[in-house]
C-alpha cells in the first residue's frame, strides 16, 4: 500500500516531493536534474497528510498534534497560507482525506470509525458560501491497511471511489458533485484470500486493477480490467511466496505492471491495453535496497497515466516513476548497482547446483554398484537353489529304486 507520509506532486513546473519528518511537513523541488534542499511548510503536525492541486494552486490538508485540521494553500509552492478548518470533523492524525477543490466550493471525502470494530464510515462534506455543510455518510466499509480507500477524479465534477465492502471484496461507487448524485455500488473483484496490496489506474475506456492476493503458502500478482459493465477474467501475472507490493501505470495503449518480490523489482508489459501480456521479467535498472510505494498526484495525462511511484525509503527520492527516466535521477539518487551482486548470486547458485548434481551422480553410481552386487548375489542363490532342487529329485528317485529292489 501507499506510504501515507510521502507524496509527489507533478506540476507544469516540475516535480515536488512532500514528506513528514520529525514533526514537520517538508517540501523539495526537482529542477535541472537536481533536488532542492528541504523547505518547511509547517511544524507540530501529525504524520498523515493529504495533497491535491486545482488549476495552478496546491492544497495541503494536515492536522496538528492537538487534532485541529488546517488547510495550507499556495500558488508557487513556496509561500503557504494556513487556515484552520472549523467543520465538525474528528481527526486523530490517521484520517485519510480525498480533496476535491472547485471554483466555488471545496469537497472532502474521508473516513471515520463507527460503533463496530474494524468498520469505518465513508463520509462526504463540502465547504460552500463560507461554511461547511452537514457531513453525509456515503457507506460503511472495511478499511485497508495504509490506504483505507482509494478515490480518483475522472472529470471536473465526476469521481469514483474504491473501498472494501467485504473481507475479500473490493467495490466501486461513482459520484457526481454538481448536482450531487450517488451512483450504485459495483463489486469489482472478489478473492479467496485477503488482498495485501492494490493499484488502480483509469483511462477513458477502462479501469485497470493490479493486486496481490496473499494465501497461506503463496502470493499471486493478479491483473483485471473493467470495460463498461464487463469485468475481465483474473489473469495471474506472477506467483511466489514473497510478493510485497505492486503498481500499474499507462503509457498510451501500453499497460506497465510493476511489483516487488522479497524487495526485488519485477515488471510485465502489455502492448494492447491489457488484452495480452509479455513475459514477466526482472527490472534491471537501478533500484533501492529498501523501497516504499508513494502517491503520485497530477500525473494523469494522455501520454502517461500514473497515480503511484516507487521511492527510496532512505532518501525519499523516486526510484521508479513513469514520468522520470532513470538517467534523470542518477545525480540525485546514488543507488547501489545490484547487477554485480545478482550475477554473483547466480554464480553461487550455479556452483551449488553443480555440487548437488555431482553428489547425486556419485550417489547414483553407489546405488548402481550395490544393485549390481545384490543382483549377482541373488543369481548365485537362485543357482544354488536350483542345484539343491535337482539333488533332492535325484535322492527321491534313488530312494524309490532302492525300495523296489528290496521288495
Amino acid at each position: 500500500m501507499q506510504n501515507p507520509h510521502v507524496k509527489y506532486l507533478k506540476t507544469k513546473n516540475g516535480f515536488h516531493l512532500f514528506y513528514y519528518e520529525h514533526g514537520s511537513i517538508l517540501c523539495r523541488h526537482y529542477a535541472e536534474e537536481i533536488w532542492s534542499k528541504a523547505e518547511k511548510i509547517t511544524e507540530s503536525a501529525s504524520p498523515i497528510f493529504s495533497l491535491c492541486q486545482y488549476r495552478d494552486k496546491a492544497h495541503l490538508l494536515y492536522s496538528n498534534t492537538d487534532g485541529q485540521l488546517f488547510m495550507a494553500s499556495s500558488n508557487d509552492l513556496n509561500q503557504w497560507e494556513h487556515n484552520p478548518i472549523t467543520a465538525d470533523i474528528k481527526s486523530g492524525g490517521n484520517t485519510k482525506f480525498f480533496l476535491l477543490p472547485a471554483d466555488d466550493a471545496f469537497h472532502l471525502i474521508y473516513h471515520q470509525p463507527t460503533e463496530s470494530t474494524g468498520v469505518d464510515a465513508l463520509v462526504y462534506t463540502v465547504f460552500r458560501n463560507g461554511k461547511w455543510e452537514k457531513p453525509y455518510q456515503i457507506d460503511r466499509f472495511l478499511p485497508m491497511q495504509k490506504t483505507p480507500f482509494l478515490a480518483r477524479r475522472l472529470q471536473k465534477n465526476h469521481l469514483i471511489l474504491y473501498y472494501r465492502t467485504g473481507r475479500n471484496v473490493l467495490s466501486a461507487r461513482e459520484m457526481l458533485l454538481e448536482p450531487y448524485t450517488m451512483g450504485s455500488l459495483t463489486p469489482l473483484i472478489q478473492t479467496p484470500s485477503p488482498i495485501s496490496d492494490l493499484s488502480i489506474v483509469n483511462d477513458d475506456e477502462k479501469i485497470h486493477l493490479l493486486y496481490i492476493v496473499r494465501g497461506m503458502f503463496r502470493t499471486q500478482v493478479v491483473y483485471q480490467y473493467k470495460h463498461t459493465s464487463a469485468i475481465s477474467t483474473p489473469r495471474i501475472i506472477w506467483e511466489d511466496n514473497g510478493c510485497d507490493s505492486c503498481m500499474v501505470s499507462l503509457e498510451n495503449t501500453k499497460v506497465n505492471l510493476f511489483w516487488t518480490v522479497n524487495g526485488q523489482p519485477m515488471r510485465c508489459i502489455s502492448e494492447n491495453s491489457g488484452a495480452s501480456f509479455g513475459t514477466a521479467e526482472r527490472y534491471t535498472d537501478t533500484f533501492p535496497i529498501k523501497s516504499i510505494k508513494t502517491e503520485l498526484i497530477g500525473a494523469e495525462t494522455p501520454l502517461y497515466n500514473s497515480t503511484e511511484c516507487y521511492s527510496d525509503s532512505q532518501s525519499l527520492l523516486p526510484a521508479v516513476c513513469p514520468l522520470l527516466q532513470p538517467f534523470q535521477l542518477q545525480k540525485a539518487i546514488p543507488q547501489p548497482d545490484l547487477s554485480k551482486a545478482y550475477t554473483a548470486f547466480q554464480e553461487r547458485h550455479r556452483k551449488k547446483i553443480e555440487e548437488l548434481s555431482a553428489l547425486l551422480a556419485q550417489r547414483s553410481d553407489e546405488i548402481a554398484a550395490v544393485n549390481a552386487r545384490w543382483k549377482t548375489h541373488t543369481e548365485k542363490l537362485e543357482q544354488e537353489l536350483e542345484k539343491l532342487k535337482t539333488e533332492n529329485i535325484q535322492l527321491k528317485q534313488s530312494s524309490l529304486k532302492t525300495e523296489k529292489s528290496t521288495d
